[in-house]
């Protein structure tokens, strides 16, 4: 069991990307907007999208007037790091980030990604490149034998998590998604201090999703779908050792209104979740070890 103590990532955070910032024209206060119109807002750490309210709009400044403009959400060079799973960046063949860390860091976690492959690298300025390792993103967990293996469709994994990066403090952390030829997407990037808190109990962990999804069913038996965001969560029994009791309920209760990336088992990626934690609670059932319980709800 691990959690992820993610680093602010702000525009100092952001050194270069490949992705425009162009969604929209950049508002100005002299244009005359329309019904439904969208500018861009871009300024020291903002980067929004805001849709027209209403027709004939003039000097109206969109993030101090609601009644007209309506806030979208973040552009989309910015949606990965945004704090939604859900929302993605997203650009053709490859989407490349270099970040500049603030604090250690030994972690990168992707969520909600569409690409061929992964590559990360860690320049330090005194050191060089002390990290480059790509990794393929096709997915094999459903291939258990050789007629799966050369006929069920060939598909990729949504979520990206490595721990083992040298934890230095100031080094840039270059990531690349690449898909040749297709749209590469990525809903949410997570650069922090992974650290292991304990050993998570098989059979004492389970996963699942809680849909967003509108499903209405009319006199007929007729079903009406309107298909909307979803959150994972996570449900984790695990032992800690004795002397990292206290130590963890104090880790805790200093995210408990901050999202962290929570991975229970390193080998199952749907076990990775970005959120809140529900519930904490801790059994001291031995001198050397308590028994935890942590009920986890992510972001959508």
């Amino acid at each position: 069991m691990k959690l992820v103590r993610p680093m602010l990532i702000n525009d100092a955070a952001l050194v270069s990307s490949n992705v425009a910032e162009a969604d929209y024209g950049a508002y100005n206060p002299a244009t005359e907007y329309g019904l439904g119109d969208r500018v861009i807002v871009v300024a020291a750490d903002v980067h929004l999208v805001y849709e027209s309210l209403q027709a004939a709009n003039t000097g109206h400044t969109p993030a101090d007037e609601p009644a007209w403009w309506l806030e979208i959400g973040a552009t989309n060079r910015w949606k990965m790091f945004d704090g939604s799973f859900n929302s993605q960046t997203t650009n053709a063949d490859a989407i490349e980030a270099v970040l500049q860390q603030s604090e250690r860091v030994n972690s990168v976690t992707l969520l909600n990604i569409s690409a061929a492959e992964v590559q990360i690298t860690v320049t330090d300025p005194v050191d060089g490149v002390v990290y480059d390792e790509t990794e393929s993103l096709v997915y094999d967990s459903g291939v258990n034998d050789w007629y799966a293996y050369f006929f069920e469709p060939i598909i990729r994994r949504g979520d990206f998590f490595t721990g083992d990066l040298p934890a230095y403090a100031a080094a840039e952390v270059a990531i690349t998604l690449t898909a040749a030829g297709e749209t590469v997407a990525c809903g949410e990037v997570i650069l922090g201090l992974a650290r292991e808190i304990g050993k998570v109990e098989y059979g004492g962990a389970s996963v699942g999703i809680r849909d967003f999804s509108v499903k209405d069913q009319n006199d007929f038996g007729d079903y009406t779908i309107v298909e909307r965001n979803f959150s994972r969560r996570g449900s984790f029994n695990f032992w800690v050792d004795g002397g990292l009791t206290d130590e963890l309920v104090r880790l805790l209760s200093l995210y408990r209104a901050t999202p962290i990336v929570y991975v229970g088992i390193d080998r199952y990626r749907s076990t990775i979740v970005y959120g809140f934690f529900r519930d904490f609670s801790v059994v001291i059932a031995y001198p050397t070890h308590s028994f935890c319980n942590l009920e986890v709800e992510g972001l959508t």
